[in-house]
């Protein structure tokens, strides 16, 4: 591939070497002022149809302008090519192009594409990972014609793709891809996919292996599709997992996942459900949960909870235990509240009643 900032300063240095200003230059090129100038300071090269006049009039080879790696030689063959006939040439490869793309028209590129592909072998298979350092200069419907003769072994190899494909070519590959169970392979097609497309790529892979990465797939599901992957989800480690679904999710998928959770053995991922929860899920929670052992839990679930499911949990609480309940009373009912200062005053424990009072 090209340094093109090699041959910026080479062009530079020559031209000073040659007494040359800028606008001496494009004059004798028959360019613009500002095309010698994007050329000096190494935002685009010149065409492969200008070379061999720069280099005569900077008095450089080629190789002395472009240097001496196989992209300069490369061009050297192309240029000698087009003096040569048809018989007298070799094909140019696939990867020798897309070292000499930068300086040819896309259409000389699409030639030089389809002599490299009419030189293969009949057993030779597309290399879509070489295409694709070719598609910036490439049309996209010469890219599209190119890449649907090829066989699409893994996914990954059209992430280098999918960003000068059309969202219509893009789903008739995949389409046609064999199914994966490796979410990492679609991660890059993600924001190119139609949600159709990627829908049906998420279904073919249900069950899933490996629920790691599901997070970054969700703002681009439909709700139909995020509900089938909790109906699939088993374990508690799927289940967590799919905790950091939860603010594309419906309600009633989350009612359905708290379901599959209970008996709750990770409190900590629950904490993060909360919000999003309906009050039925939220009331399965309490209901399940133990007064002496997950108190500290349900504490930090009250202020998503009624009233009603806190009272139930309360009630289940021992008469003659002792544990801290001071994070749940703001959140009380007042006839709990009033309930629970009655039984203080007759056992006389008014430090305990000092406590409810604010919220009575």
């Amino acid at each position: 591939m090209f340094d093109t900032m090699k041959v910026a300063r080479k062009i530079r240095e020559a031209r000073i070497a040659r007494n040359m200003t800028q606008m001496n230059l494009a004059d004798a090129m028959e360019v613009s002022y500002q095309a010698v100038s994007n050329w000096e300071r190494g935002s685009s090269c010149p065409d492969i149809g200008k070379l061999e006049q720069l280099c005569q009039i900077l008095h450089l080879s080629i190789e002395e302008l472009l240097g001496a790696d196989s992209a300069s030689k490369t061009l050297s063959r192309l240029l000698e090519k087009e003096e040569a006939t048809p018989a007298e040439t070799e094909p140019i490869t696939i990867e020798q192009i897309q070292e000499v793309a930068p300086l040819l028209p896309p259409t000389d590129v699409e030639k030089l594409v389809d002599d490299s592909l009419d030189g293969q072998k009949e057993d030779e298979t597309l290399d879509l990972h070489a295409i694709a350092g070719l598609a910036p200069f490439l049309d996209e419907e010469y890219l599209a014609s190119l890449v649907k003769k090829a066989h699409v072994q893994s996914l990954r190899e059209l992430t280098g793709l999918a960003p000068f494909l059309s969202e219509e070519t893009l789903d008739a590959l995949i389409e046609n891809a064999g199914a994966s169970k490796d979410i990492n392979e679609i991660m890059g097609l993600v924001p190119f996919l139609s949600e159709k497309t990627l829908d049906k790529l998420v279904q073919k892979m249900l069950p899933l292996d490996d629920w790691n990465g599901l997070t970054g797939l969700a703002p681009f599901l439909s709700s139909k599709t995020l509900d089938a992957l909790v109906e699939s989800a088993e374990g508690n480690d799927n289940l967590t997992a799919i905790v950091g679904l939860a603010p594309f999710l419906s309600e009633k998928a989350l009612d359905k996942l708290v379901q599959k959770m209970l008996p709750l053995h990770d409190w900590k991922s629950i904490s993060g459900l909360a919000p999003f929860l309906g009050s039925n899920a939220l009331n399965a929670l309490v209901e399940s949960a133990d007064p002496q052992r997950d108190m500290a839990h349900v504490v930090s679930l009250a202020p998503f909870l009624e009233e009603e499911a806190l009272d139930r949990f309360l009630q289940k609480l021992p008469a003659d235990t002792h544990v801290d309940i001071s994070g749940l009373l703001p959140f009380l009912s007042q006839k709990t509240l009033q309930r629970m200062a009655e039984a203080l005053m007759r056992g006389g424990n008014l430090e305990a009643l000092k406590s409810i009072v604010p919220f009575i």
